[in-house]
C-alpha cells in the first residue's frame, strides 16, 4: 500500500482555515477514512489550528502554518508546524468541572481537553523557534 500523505501550508490567519479543511478532507477521502474518523480529524485540525492563530502570535506576527495528515497502520497522524510562542499541547488538561447547567459554564478551555480525548496520544516538540504538535488519531480502514 503506497503512503497517503497530505500537505498543506497556509499563512497563519483563522481565514486560512478554508484551505486546511480542503486539504484533510482531500485526504479523508483518498485514504478512505471512516466518517468518524474524518470528523475527528478535522475538529482536532481546526482546534489546533485556531488556538495556535489566535494565542500563538501576542504581537501579531506573520508566519506560516504547514499541516499535514498521514495515514499509519493503526494511525492518522495530524502535524502542524509554527513559530508561534511555545506551547505544550501535550499536557492532557483536567476534565472540566460539570456544571449545574450551561449557563455557568466558563468559555474556553475545552478543546485542548477534547483533542486529548479523541486522540491516542498527542506530542509537542521544539526545534529552535519551530513547534511541532503531532497528534495520532485512531482509525479504522473499512
Amino acid at each position: 500500500m503506497a503512503a497517503k500523505i497530505e500537505k498543506v501550508t497556509v499563512r497563519n490567519e483563522l481565514s486560512d482555515l478554508p484551505a486546511v479543511y480542503a486539504a484533510l478532507e482531500n485526504f479523508a477521502e483518498t485514504a478512505n477514512l471512516p466518517d468518524e474518523a474524518r470528523r475527528s480529524l478535522m475538529l482536532v485540525a481546526e482546534e489546533l489550528f485556531s488556538n495556535t492563530v489566535s494565542y500563538g502570535y501576542p504581537g501579531g506576527e506573520v508566519d506560516v502554518i504547514a499541516v499535514s495528515a498521514a495515514l499509519r497502520t493503526k494511525h492518522v497522524e495530524l502535524t502542524l508546524v509554527d513559530s508561534a510562542r511555545p506551547f505544550d499541547s501535550s499536557v492532557s488538561p483536567s476534565a472540566p468541572d460539570e456544571p449545574d447547567d450551561v449557563e455557568t459554564m466558563n468559555i474556553g478551555g475545552l478543546g485542548l481537553f477534547l483533542v486529548h480525548q479523541l486522540a491516542d496520544q498527542v506530542i509537542t516538540k521544539r526545534d529552535g523557534d519551530r513547534n511541532m504538535t503531532i497528534v495520532l488519531l485512531p482509525h479504522q480502514i473499512d
